[in-house]
C-alpha cells in the first residue's frame, strides 16, 4: 500500500509537470523546430479550402544565425583542455586537485565524447532556449571470449602434468566478463522529456524534476541483476511506449516516425526517472514503481544542470535564438515571396478581351511563337506591368541586418563583410557581438561546464574504488599517471579553462601592437641586459598569435646560461670557455708570473 500510495503521488507531480510544459512551451518549441528545420506549413486559400496558388518557400536564415553561432560557443567553451581548471582550497589539497583534473579530462575526452555532447546540448539551448544535462554513474560490462592461459585437458578429461609436476598449459579461448564503462557519463536530455515542478525556476529551487526514457526489457533486466530495480515482469503491463516528443516534431515536417512493430519483441518500456534531493524513483509504464528510495548519491543534489541561452528573469525556461528571430523570419519569407509572385505575374501576361470577341482563349497562353487571331486589333489588348522596384530588394536587406541585430551574429561574424560599410563600423558591430557572447558564454560556463564537472568529481568521489592507471597526451608526448582512490578527495574549486571571446578585428589589433611592443622593448639599451625576460615576452608574441607550443620555439634556460656565459669576456687568470675557477681557471700563483695567462 505504501508503494501505490507513493506512485500515485509521483504520478500526480508528474502529470501536473507535463500539463504546465506542454501548455505553455509545446507549441514554441515545434514553431522554433520548424522555423530551424526551414520547413513551412502548406498555404491553404480561405475561400476554395485547398492549396493557394501562389509562393511559400523559405528563405533558411534562422538555420544560418543558429549554426553561425553554435561554432563560436562550443570553440570558446573547448577551446582548451583541460576545459575545467580545479583548484585547492588549502594549500595542502593541491595534488588532489591536480589528480581530479587530470581524472576528469580523460573520462571527458577518452569514455565519453564531451565536445559532441555538449554541441548537441548547445544547440538544444539555441534552439529552443534551454537545455538539460543529465550527470549519472553509468556502469557497463557483459561477457566476452579471450584467449587465455588455461591447463590443457586430454580425452579423458584430465590435466596433463610436465616432468616438474606442473599442469600443461596453453593459450584458449575463455569466456570473462569485461567492464565496457565504469565512469560519470554527462548527456543531454530532449526538453520535451524533462518535466519540472512548474513552481521552479532552477534545478536547486525545484521540489522534484526528472525525464523519460525508453528502453528494452534486455536492458532493464540489467538494472535488475545490478540491484538497482526490483521488477516482476508479471505485473509489468506489457504496452509499447514510443518517445512522443520526437515524433510529435518529426510528423509535424512530414517525417516518418517508424510506428510500426515487427512483434512484442520489440516493444519499449516508458522508464520514468523521478528525482528530488533526498529521493529517487524509477516508474515503469506509469504503473509499476520498480525503485523507490533514498538519492543514490552522495552529493545529495538532483543529477541535472539546466543552463538556458538568454535568461527569462525567474522563470525555468530561456529564450532562444529562434524564438527572439521569427518574426523577422516570417516578414523575411513574405517580402521574397511576394517578389516572387510578382515576378511570375510579369512573366504570366493577362489580357484585356472584348467582350464579344471570337476569341480563342486557349491562344491567349504565353508561348514561343504564339499567334492570336482576331476581326479587329483592339479585340485583343496586353495588360503592362512594371518592372519590380528596386526598394523591395533594400527591404530584405533591411530585415536581415534586423535579425542580426537581434541574433549579434552580424556578416564579421559569419565570415562576411557588408558593402559600403566603414572599418569602424565592422569593428563596432564586431565589439558589440563580442560583448554579448561574453555574458552568454559566461552563463553557459558557470551554469553548464563548470556545473556538469563538479558532480562528475564527486560521483568519482563515491565511486572509484581501485587505483586508475591513465595515458596523459600532452605536447612533449604520452605519459601515465597513476591516480588512487584517496588521491581525489576534498573540496575544490572549479573553473572554466576557455578563451576569452575577443572581436576578430580586435585581436588582429593586438597581435599588430604586441608585434611593436617587442620591438620597441628589444631596441631599449636597458631591456637587453635581460635576455629572460625578452623571452617571456616573445613568448607573449607568440601567444597572441594563436601558438601554444612555445616551449619547442624558444631557448630553455639552460641554453640562455650558456649564452649569457658565451657572452662572458675572459677575465685575466681565465682561460677562455672554460668558465669559473673550480671549472677550469689557472691560478696564477701557483704557476709563478711567468706561467701567468691573460
Amino acid at each position: 500500500m505504501t508503494d501505490q500510495k507513493n506512485l500515485q503521488k509521483y504520478l500526480r507531480r508528474i502529470e501536473v509537470a507535463e500539463r504546465w510544459r506542454d501548455s505553455g512551451y509545446k507549441d514554441l518549441w515545434l514553431r522554433c523546430y520548424k522555423r530551424w528545420r526551414n520547413y513551412v506549413d502548406q498555404l491553404i486559400d480561405p475561400e476554395t479550402k485547398k492549396k493557394a496558388e501562389r509562393s511559400n518557400i523559405s528563405i533558411p536564415y534562422t538555420f544560418v544565425q543558429v549554426e553561425t553561432v553554435l561554432p563560436r560557443l562550443i570553440m570558446t567553451l573547448l577551446a582548451s583542455r583541460p576545459y575545467v581548471s580545479i583548484k585547492d582550497r588549502e594549500p595542502s589539497d593541491l595534488p588532489n586537485a591536480e589528480k581530479n583534473e587530470t581524472l576528469l579530462d580523460w573520462q571527458m575526452n577518452e569514455r565519453m565524447d564531451f565536445r559532441a555532447q555538449l554541441a548537441t546540448g548547445i544547440k538544444e539551448c539555441c534552439i529552443y532556449g534551454t537545455c538539460v544535462a543529465f550527470v549519472n554513474w553509468r556502469f557497463e560490462q557483459k561477457k566476452v571470449i579471450k584467449k587465455q592461459l588455461a591447463p590443457v585437458m586430454d580425452e579423458e578429461t584430465q590435466e596433463p602434468l610436465m616432468s616438474n609436476g606442473h599442469p600443461v598449459q596453453d593459450w584458449q579461448p575463455q569466456q570473462v566478463d569485461e567492464i565496457l564503462y565504469d565512469d560519470p557519463e554527462a548527456k543531454f536530455i530532449d526538453i520535451g522529456l524533462f518535466f519540472v515542478d512548474p513552481n521552479a525556476s532552477t534545478i536547486e529551487d525545484a521540489r522534484y524534476c526528472g525525464h523519460i526514457t525508453h528502453e528494452t526489457k534486455e536492458s532493464l533486466q540489467k538494472m535488475v541483476e545490478l540491484g538497482a530495480y526490483q521488477i516482476d515482469w508479471d505485473k509489468v503491463p506489457k504496452e509499447d511506449s514510443r518517445n512522443q516528443a520526437r515524433d510529435y516534431r518529426m510528423s509535424s515536417v512530414g517525417l516518418p516516425t517508424g510506428k510500426e512493430q515487427e512483434s512484442s519483441d520489440d516493444y519499449l518500456y516508458e522508464v520514468i526517472h523521478y528525482w528530488e534531493d533526498n529521493k529517487h524513483a524509477v516508474i515503469l509504464n506509469r504503473k509499476y514503481l520498480a525503485a523507490d528510495g533514498e538519492n543514490p548519491y552522495w552529493h545529495k543534489r538532483k543529477p541535472y544542470k539546466k543552463a538556458h541561452y538568454i535568461e527569462v528573469p525567474h522563470e525555468f525556461y530561456g529564450m532562444g535564438i529562434v524564438e527572439a528571430i521569427e518574426d523577422l523570419q516570417d516578414e523575411l519569407n513574405v517580402e521574397r515571396n511576394m517578389r516572387i509572385d510578382f515576378r511570375a505575374f510579369v512573366l504570366r501576361r493577362m489580357w484585356k478581351v472584348r467582350k464579344g470577341a471570337d476569341i480563342n482563349r486557349k491562344q491567349l497562353r504565353w508561348r514561343q511563337g504564339g499567334i492570336v487571331e482576331v476581326d479587329d486589333m483592339n479585340d485583343v489588348q496586353e495588360l503592362n506591368v512594371q518592372d519590380i522596384p528596386n526598394s523591395t530588394f533594400n527591404q530584405e536587406e533591411v530585415i536581415k541586418r534586423d535579425i542580426q541585430d537581434a541574433t549579434g551574429a552580424h556578416d564579421v561574424v559569419m565570415g562576411t563583410s557588408a558593402q559600403n560599410e566603414t572599418a569602424t563600423g565592422t569593428m563596432t558591430r564586431d565589439n558589440n557581438a563580442s560583448m554579448r557572447f561574453k555574458l552568454i558564454i559566461s552563463n553557459l560556463e558557470k551554469e553548464l561546464l563548470v556545473g556538469i564537472a563538479r558532480l562528475m568529481v564527486q560521483l568519482n568521489q563515491q565511486f572509484v574504488d581501485d587505483t586508475r592507471v591513465l595515458r596523459v597526451t600532452g605536447d612533449n608526448g604520452d605519459s601515465w599517471s597513476e591516480i588512487a582512490p584517496e588521491e581525489i578527495q576534498g573540496e575544490f574549486d572549479f573553473i572554466a579553462a576557455g578563451t576569452s571571446v575577443e572581436p576578430l578585428a580586435n585581436k588582429e589589433a593586438f597581435k599588430q601592437r604586441m608585434v611593436e611592443l617587442y620591438q620597441v622593448a628589444g631596441n631599449d639599451p636597458i631591456y637587453q641586459q635581460f635576455p629572460e625576460k625578452r623571452i617571456n615576452l616573445l613568448r607573449k608574441v607568440f601567444e597572441s598569435f594563436g601558438i601554444k607550443d612555445t616551449e619547442s620555439l624558444l631557448p630553455t634556460e639552460q641554453e640562455l646560461l650558456q649564452m649569457q656565459q658565451a657572452q662572458i669576456p675572459p677575465q685575466p687568470g681565465e682561460i677562455p670557455g672554460q668558465g669559473l675557477p673550480e671549472q677550469g681557471m689557472i691560478n696564477a700563483a701557483a704557476m709563478g708570473e711567468q706561467g701567468m695567462i691573460y
